[in-house]
């Protein structure tokens, strides 16, 4: 890439829909508390993609999006401690204020005023991003920036797992074997004794086996209520978790599990879903949502990819240039069976 005016940055600015056009724009620089990175690789999202796709209207245009970045810290503003110049660095995707009530409750997921980058300021699909330093997190040394950027997602499955609250010998359903739902069986396999995968794309039910999914179940033929009844002699698992987000996939994590068994919905649902609360109430079924990550998460995440990072780097199935942005929103849209992570590298 071409040596611009100091400055000046490239960056991929979206304008909403399908439009997104390069443009140079004025490199950020850093305020109180900031750090500026140069962006060595940034995933995209399936919440940057539903931008595009138009499915989602949270973000409003122009924006630069992105926020599974790696990179280098280059610039530091006043008061920054905990980051040197040159550090390798990624950051969590959400500005927490930590303050208040949740922030001090370690749910920094849940506070009321953070503010996400790529949606509420400008993100990581530019050569280079600003934010403030808490974010923050040193890769470890033998983790790559593309590898880095998976501590996101996979912080989201590891979240989703804690709440799942997976014993050792459980039997766990998980059902949609897209990123969020591979993350959780990433995460899931430390503990669990058996995992269940099931999703209607065969080829994701492959992927899920070299990531060590026990039993797959292909709900394109075959009902995984069913299945997961002959599979457990008719008692259901011990631990449900739904990662699609729909009405369906949702009775079936409540149809497939045990009495007394916990369901962990991790799938963004769109419409108010219909529950069978019968069944919820008379067999004690535990119900619980699970939404981005902590701190904490988004650490363990990062030791996670030290421990297996080589096995977890598979999720990145495909790598563009920044400037071929279109075409790799492209080939994650029209291929999605089959894409799973796409990184960009200015």
């Amino acid at each position: 890439m071409t040596k611009h005016a100091h400055g000046s940055m490239k960056a991929a600015v979206w304008y909403g829909g399908k439009d997104i056009r390069i443009e140079d724009l004025q490199k950020p620089v850093a305020g109180q508390d900031e750090v500026v990175i140069k962006v060595e690789a940034v995933g995209i999202c399936g919440s940057d993609l539903h931008a595009y796709e138009g499915v989602s209207k949270r973000r409003s245009p122009p924006l630069v999006m992105g926020h599974e970045v790696a990179g280098i810290a280059k610039e530091l503003g006043a008061g920054v401690t905990g980051i040197a110049l040159g550090d390798r660095v990624t950051m969590e995707p959400a500005v927490p204020c930590g303050v208040c009530e949740q922030c001090r409750s370690n749910r920094m997921n849940l506070c009321p005023s953070r503010r996400h980058i790529g949606l509420d300021f400008p993100g990581a699909f530019a050569e280079y991003v600003k934010a403030p330093s808490r974010i923050f997190h040193k890769i470890p040394d033998s983790v790559s920036f593309e590898e880095a950027t998976l501590a996101e997602p996979l912080s989201a499955g590891l979240h989703a797992v804690g709440l799942a609250k997976i014993r050792e010998g459980d039997i766990v359903l998980i059902i949609g074997a897209g990123v969020i739902g591979t993350c959780c069986l990433i995460a899931a396999r430390e503990k669990a004794q058996t995992v269940i995968m099931s999703d209607v794309v065969g080829s994701r039910l492959d992927f899920a086996r070299s990531l060590g999914a026990d039993i797959t179940v292909d709900t394109s033929k075959v009902d995984v209520v069913e299945e997961v009844k002959r599979i457990t002699h008719g008692r259901g698992v011990d631990r449900s978790m739904e990662a699609v987000g729909l009405e369906k996939t949702v009775d079936q994590a409540v149809s497939a599990v045990k009495d007394g068994g916990r369901v962990t919905i991790v799938g963004l649902l769109d419409e108010i879903a219909k529950v069978n609360m019968m069944r919820i109430v008379t067999k004690e079924i535990e119900l619980s949502g699970s939404y981005g990550r902590t701190t904490e998460d988004f650490r363990n995440g990062l030791t996670l990819l030290e421990q297996r990072g080589r096995t977890i780097r598979r999720l990145i199935m495909h790598k563009f240039q920044l400037e071929n942005v279109l075409q790799a929103f492209e080939t994650l849209s029209t291929n999605k069976p089959n894409s799973m992570k796409v990184v960009l590298t200015p």
